[in-house]
């Protein structure tokens, strides 16, 4: 007769699945990791200079942004420009170019917030591109909707030599004999505009006033007066 080794385990029976792999309810050994990174901490000297270059852009990003605020409040506009009266004598183009020249320039104010002021004002007598005298006056300042009226007086060459090249004093003669001559007035000065504590930028004006017409009485007059038909003449102006 057969008889079941008692030490043996007993089989399971038909139907049941077989048992867990041995091994199984012991954990695997971990794999094998490296040491936790270092981190480096910065300095309070390195702290200090990130804080101070923030602070530094933050008070240049509000210094911008005020001013262009103001700027856009503000918005300053140019000032008016008018030729009153453009007078010369002892004029003569032989044998040299030579005159006195007084200029009366009307200026306005137009603001109404900002005080203008006007520094280093020169006045150039030109005619075509050739400039026959330069004037200058001392600087000045206008309130808010002022106005002044600025004299100007100043000579051209009384030397022997003449401003213009031969071309365009070729023309000037040629136009005198006709009993008038046009100039034109370049008025340069530098200008800002204040209200209170805050000022703009400082900027030079450029006016420019064209065609003024100077009559002579006859051939051999010295003497020239501007005929605008009792009107004063407006200039362009530019920046």
């Amino acid at each position: 007769m057969y008889y079941q080794n008692p030490h043996t385990y007993p089989q399971y029976p038909p139907g049941y699945p077989p048992g867990y792999p041995p091994g199984y309810h012991y954990p695997q050994n971990a794999p094998y990791y490296g040491p936790p990174p270092t981190y480096q901490t910065s300095s309070p000297g390195t702290r200090f200079i990130r804080s101070f270059i923030l602070c530094f852009m933050m008070i240049l990003t509000f210094f911008f942004l005020s001013s262009l605020v103001l700027a856009l409040m503000l918005r300053p506009e140019l000032p008016v420009y008018k030729v009153v009266s453009f007078n010369v004598n002892n004029f003569t183009t032989t044998p040299t170019l030579a005159g006195q020249w007084d200029t009366k320039i009307s200026i306005d104010n137009p603001n109404d917030k900002l005080v203008a002021y006007f520094s280093n004002f020169k006045v150039d007598v030109a005619y075509k591109d050739g400039v026959m005298a330069i004037n200058h006056a001392p600087g000045f300042v206008l309130n808010t909707n002022d106005h002044m009226d600025v004299n100007v007086a100043g000579l051209s060459n009384q030397g022997n030599v003449n401003l213009l090249e031969k071309t365009t004093m070729d023309d000037l003669v040629k136009e005198r004999s006709t009993g008038s001559v046009t100039f034109t007035l370049r008025v340069s000065s530098v200008n800002m505009f204040k209200s209170g504590s805050i000022s703009t930028r400082t900027e030079e004006i450029v006016a420019i006033c064209e065609g003024l017409k100077v009559v002579f009485q006859n051939n051999n007059a010295t003497t020239g007066t501007m005929d605008n038909r009792g009107k004063p003449a407006d200039c362009q102006l530019y920046i």
